[in-house]
């Protein structure tokens, strides 16, 4: 007997089709290269800033760009899985959370990137 509910009813829409695990693993590798060297100059930036010796600890500011670097970190280690996830599954839920981590991951690369870039001239 076939069982009724392994075919979709009418109506509904069937998940799309998965891509290669490979492809996905590629994405991912792919986003790590990009995302490695802004995740260690951010780091190295946040550490130096919060641990300047000439004011204390407790400072609203220090404290705020702790939280700050804390989440943009979170954002950019989380974007090249999320994304490599994204593109195996082909789910919009997939796609909207490698995006929502992946706008502040581009800011900080920008950031970054212009930065380097100004002070070549």
């Amino acid at each position: 007997m076939t069982d009724a509910s392994s075919h979709p009813t009418p109506g509904t829409k069937s998940s799309p089709q998965t891509r290669s695990q490979l492809t996905g693993t590629v994405v991912s590798l792919i986003g790590w290269v990009v995302v490695i060297l802004p995740i260690v100059l951010m780091s190295v930036m946040i550490f130096a800033s919060v641990l300047d010796p000439s004011a204390g600890m407790a400072a609203p500011a220090r404290v705020g760009l702790m939280f700050l670097g804390a989440i943009l970190l979170f954002c950019m280690i989380a974007t090249p899985h999320l994304l490599g996830q994204a593109v195996i599954y082909r789910e919009r839920a997939m796609w909207r959370a490698a995006l929502i981590t992946g706008i502040p991951t581009v800011a900080v690369i920008l950031y970054f990137l212009f930065r380097w870039l100004s002070n070549l001239g």
